[in-house]
């Protein structure tokens, strides 16, 4: 009898050395996945769908998947995909891994929020994700989410103020990849209302310091920004000198709402410049139109560049209040882990 128990403790053993060596390999391919994010979200992409098994998955392993497709979901606008990984996650909200990555779960909940229109359910994710935020970076770059979610809103004077408020300390403590995006955002608000001068100070910013760290992503939407600011200014030079590097990026990056709006402001040049738009490049218009990241960069796009190329579109509607209803929301809500 004895020797059976040995045995089978023995087979048990093995059993589970053998579990561990197959995840040791999946947890492997997820730090691969994750060292691509920046440069390549396809790649990241690409590993992540390769990997099998994932459902038996232990869960931090398993959570650690969702996190990663749900940053790539953010990178290539791929905000369904980022909904469904949120549900997965939260399905473990139990466990100790998810209780210790409360902040960057609540933020990505809170980057799928304010994209569906939950304005207010959006802040108090991020406020959520803010009470368990670990460092200066991760509360600057939420206080920022917070300010965006402002703008969403409408109240440019709070987003603005957040905005200044954060960036100066962001510049202190040496966060140059938090300065950039605070930049960016300012840049953004400054274009959308009508101040093209502090558009592209701002912009031109962000554009640098996110080539020196060589993110390209913040590269790929400073540049596209800056690139409006030039045709809104009807400055030929500037748009051509900054178009082919910013036109090489767009079409490498895996964000079809950016070469959507790319596409527009080509045309635009185009207008600019003398040139003819053919039918059927007013219809591939249309369907890119359809296909932009948000209502505020449709209005742009009507009001600078639809009208002068003669074109009817349907403008975006107001946005009705609405709240998020779910089970786990309710969790948020509170906003209680023990952690």
């Amino acid at each position: 009898m004895l020797r059976l128990s040995s045995v089978f403790f023995c087979l048990l053993l093995n059993v589970q050395q053998v579990f561990a060596e197959d995840f040791s390999g999946f947890k492997n391919k997820l730090d691969l996945a994750e060292d691509y994010l920046v440069v390549s979200p396809s790649r990241s992409i690409t590993i992540l769908e390769s990997l099998d098994n994932l459902d038996n998955a232990p869960p931090e392993l398993f959570i650690r998947w969702h996190q990663i497709y749900a940053r790539t979901a953010v990178y290539t606008s791929h905000y369904d995909q980022l909904h469904k990984s949120l549900e997965a996650i939260f399905k473990h909200h139990k466990t100790a891994y998810f209780q210790q990555n409360m902040t960057s779960i609540m933020s990505a909940l809170g980057i799928w929020l304010r994209h569906a229109g939950y304005f207010n359910d959006a802040e108090l994710a991020f406020e959520c994700s803010y009470k368990y935020a670990k460092n200066d970076r991760q509360r600057l770059t939420l206080i920022n989410s917070i300010a965006i979610v402002a703008s969403s809103k409408g109240d440019y004077i709070k987003a603005r103020n957040l905005y200044i408020d954060n960036h100066k300390i962001a510049l202190d403590l040496n966060l140059s990849n938090v300065a950039a995006l605070i930049e960016s955002n300012l840049g953004y608000l400054a274009l959308y209302e009508g101040n093209t001068a502090d558009a592209e100070s701002w912009l031109r910013k962000a554009f640098i310091n996110y080539q020196k760290i060589n993110k390209r992503a913040g590269q790929v939407s400073a540049g596209l920004n800056l690139l409006m600011v030039f045709l809104i200014q009807e400055n030929v030079v500037n748009f051509e000198r900054l178009h082919e590097p910013t036109s090489t990026l767009t079409h490498a990056f895996p964000n079809e709402a950016k070469k959507a709006l790319l596409l527009w402001l080509e045309a635009g040049y185009k207008k600019l410049t003398g040139g003819y738009m053919s039918r059927n490049e007013k219809e591939q218009l249309q369907v890119a139109y359809k296909q932009l990241e948000s209502d505020k960069i449709k209005m742009l796009v009507h009001n600078h560049l639809a009208k002068k190329l003669e074109m009817s579109l349907d403008l975006p509607t107001t946005p009705t209040p609405k709240r998020f209803s779910s089970t786990w929301f309710n969790l948020v809500k509170t906003c209680n882990w023990e952690i």
